[in-house]
């Protein structure tokens, strides 16, 4: 038996947890610069130069690549011959997850119930902990954080034995499709095929860590050929299958934005050893283009603004997302009365990080837009000018936009750490105990955006 004291995988996870948010994978790094340097279109080329810009800044600055910091997940390989001295494996992760997100500033999204007791836990503990036990006398952890824009937008189905390949192909293409621009693409994939339910599920998620073997090559590039006309929002596809019932073919797809942030490491009984990226991330030059600039207090202009245009905000908003907008509903109900006057007034749909020393807002960008699409009529009838999100609106939320002049704005999701440098103040003015979906004022200098409705 080898003893391992549980310091040593706190230590691990904690700088797991730091390298997956702030560090960008090799290979899709090259991937990105690739589309980059492939683009053909000035929408195109600025949305990949963001990205790259946002890469290095978050790696430079050591914040993270996005605002979600997301729920962390947490596959440990254990060897039989150790024995885990001091905390248990769980209790652990769990106490190098709390650390990591509290001394780094990152946002805890992590709620104690799903249904019951939607209260956020200011840990973002507990964290989804997956253990197999394998011979040797090492920890090998692969740790992933799942953001939950494009986790939104993942699906599994539960094909009959007979299912054809393009069957399962065109289920992974409608997944793809629905996805669209909610889930921060270019996205990346994660295939499981085999088990039940919950474990093709499982498997989708461990292929992020996986080397597919020859066959699963085979399909993963039948699939690209298959989804060729969609090649502009993937990434990278990941594969990983096995065993199941004759009378079962259960597909699991996770959806993963641009912004996959995975890092591993294996423990040995005293050291650590890291499965780092090179991060040489390259300086990419500003892209000309001429994006209007509009204030937020010109009400004339922005009502004039029409569908595709490209913008420079500039001007006071507010931030409120599901929490804030469900808040908004009852005072008004109970009152008759919004708790603010949002007469000609913008909100944005994000929950940034925590600033850390030095920061005026942790990075911030847009969360999915559609979540807020019932809270429409309350506020676009109660004067509200326009809103800040990603993703595509719901036909009845359009229609309601457009029946009150409204606008909604596009921001690019996935570049937190270049959005958060065009906010010049913020100050919380409504519910602070939502943390981070408390409202804020924030003034805003040239934040980029594009006019969808």
């Amino acid at each position: 038996m080898i003893e391992i004291d549980s310091n040593l995988i706190e230590e691990a996870v904690y700088n797991l947890c730091i390298q997956a948010n702030t560090s960008y994978d090799d290979n899709l790094y090259n991937l990105i610069l690739q589309k980059f340097n492939n683009a053909t279109t000035q929408d195109d080329k600025i949305k990949y130069s963001n990205i790259l810009n946002n890469i290095k800044l978050a790696f430079d600055s050591k914040r993270p690549l996005c605002q979600d910091t997301g729920q962390v997940i947490v596959f440990v390989k254990l060897g039989k011959s150790i024995v885990i001295k001091n905390k248990t494996l769980n209790d652990a992760i769990n106490s190098a997850v709390e650390k990591a997100y509290t001394k780094n500033f990152y946002r805890k999204s992590v709620v104690i119930n799903a249904i019951f007791q939607r209260v956020n836990t200011n840990t973002n503990t507990p964290a989804l902990i997956y253990t197999e036990l394998t011979d040797g006398d090492l920890i090998v952890i692969d740790l992933m954080i799942k953001g939950a824009g494009s986790e939104n937008c993942s699906s599994i189905k539960m094909f009959k034995p007979s299912a054809q390949r393009e069957d399962i192909f065109k289920f992974i293409k409608d997944t793809l499709i629905a996805a669209g621009e909610k889930s921060c693409p270019p996205m990346v994939l994660g295939i499981g095929i085999g088990g039940t339910m919950e474990y093709a599920a499982l498997l989708s998620k461990k292929s992020f860590f996986y080397n597919p073997n020859e066959q699963e090559w085979h399909f993963i590039s039948d699939l690209k050929k298959y989804l060729k006309k969609e090649e502009n929002d993937i990434l990278d596809i990941r594969l990983m299958t096995g065993a199941t019932h004759i009378a079962c073919l259960p597909v699991a797809v996770t959806v993963n934005c641009h912004s996959t942030r995975h890092a591993s490491a294996v423990i040995g009984k005293n050291n650590i050893q890291y499965n780092e990226n090179s991060s040489k991330y390259d300086n990419i030059k500003e892209i000309d283009y001429t994006f209007k600039e509009v204030d937020c207090s010109d009400i004339d202009t922005i009502r004039s603004l029409k569908c595709g245009d490209n913008i420079l905000l500039t001007g006071e908003i507010y931030t409120a997302r599901d929490a804030a907008h469900k808040k908004f509903k009852e005072y008004f109900e109970n009152h008759g009365v919004l708790p603010l006057d949002f007469k000609d007034k913008i909100i944005f749909y994000a929950g940034p990080c925590p600033a850390a020393q030095g920061e005026i807002i942790g990075p911030v960008g847009p969360t999915t837009s559609f979540r807020m699409d019932e809270y429409c009529t309350l506020m676009y009838s109660n004067g509200l000018l326009a809103t800040i999100g990603k993703g595509e609106r719901s036909k009845e939320a359009s229609d309601i936009i457009q029946k009150y002049n409204g606008r909604y704005f596009a921001a690019q999701g996935g570049i937190a750490c270049l959005l958060s440098k065009c906010v010049k103040s913020c100050e919380i003015v409504a519910f602070d105990e939502l943390a981070t979906e408390a409202v804020r004022k924030l003034y805003v200098e040239k934040l980029p955006l594009k006019v969808v409705i």
